[in-house]
């Protein structure tokens, strides 16, 4: 079975030694996370290999900054999908 109709789709995982990121604020963010010894969760995009497009300490708190209060993460990221990817 095909997994395209997951492609782009947002999901949140533990930080990897190997995530970048495009913009400057979330990759000093990575780099923090990593240089302290710390994994934070992070928000990535299946078909964008490796690209981070938020991290935080807690799954909470990175749901919080992502989705407005009144919308649950799977009906935000089944309609953040149909964006394309998030990152560059």
């Amino acid at each position: 079975m095909s997994s395209h109709h997951k492609k782009y789709r947002p999901y949140i995982r533990r930080q990897h030694p190997a995530d970048r990121a495009d913009d400057f604020s979330t990759a000093l963010r990575l780099a923090l996370f990593q240089e302290n010894g710390w994994r934070g969760w992070v928000l990535v995009q299946h078909g964008v290999r490796g690209k981070v497009v938020e991290i935080a300490r807690s799954r909470g708190e990175l749901i919080h900054s992502m989705v407005g209060a009144d919308e649950g993460f799977q009906a935000w990221a089944r309609r953040v999908q149909a964006f394309g990817p998030l990152v560059g």
